[in-house]
C-alpha cells in the first residue's frame, strides 16, 4: 500500500476525519520520521495549501498527537512534534538545530530517584544538548 493510501487509512483508523488540511499535514509528518515545529509545517504547506492557517496546523498537530500518531517535547521553548511514538530520547545540536533519535539500546537508562519510588511513572524522556560532529569541526 503506497503513503497516499496508508495516511487517509491511519487517520481513519484513529477517529479522525480526512481533510485536504489534515491529510496535508498528516501526509509532511507521518510519511517518514521527522522532528518539525508548528511554524515549519506552517512555511511548508502555506503555497499549496494557502487556505491553511497557523491555528489549523496547532490543532491537527494537537489531534494527531492526542491519537497517538505523534509525540511532542519542548527544546529551546520550542514544541517539536516527533513521528517516532516508540520510547526514545533525542540529542539536539545548539548551533545547527539538527535533532537526532536515540533508542533505549544506545542509551543506558538512569537509575529512577529515591524521591519517586512511590510514583508511578508512565513517561519518562531526556533531552542530550551540545554541538553536533559537523558544528565541532567548525
Amino acid at each position: 500500500m503506497s503513503t497516499q493510501e496508508t495516511i487517509p487509512a491511519m487517520l481513519r483508523s484513529h477517529g479522525l476525519r480526512v481533510t485536504p488540511q489534515r491529510l496535508a499535514l498528516a501526509e509532511l509528518i507521518l510519511s517518514k520520521p521527522t522532528h518539525i515545529t508548528a511554524r515549519m509545517a506552517y512555511e511548508t504547506l502555506r503555497e499549496s495549501h494557502p487556505a491553511i492557517s497557523m491555528n489549523t496546523i496547532y490543532l491537527t498537530l494537537r489531534q494527531l498527537e492526542s491519537s497517538g500518531l505523534l509525540n511532542h517535547f519542548e527544546v529551546n521553548g520550542n514544541a517539536i512534534f516527533d513521528s517516532n511514538t516508540a520510547p526514545h530520547d533525542h540529542a539536539c545540536c545548539n548551533r545547527c538545530k539538527v535533532i537526532i533519535d536515540l533508542t533505549h539500546q544506545q542509551t543506558v537508562l538512569p537509575v529512577l530517584p529515591t524521591a519517586l519510588e512511590h510514583w508511578h511513572i508512565d513517561h519518562e524522556q531526556r533531552i542530550w544538548s551540545g554541538l553536533c560532529p559537523e558544528c565541532t569541526e567548525v
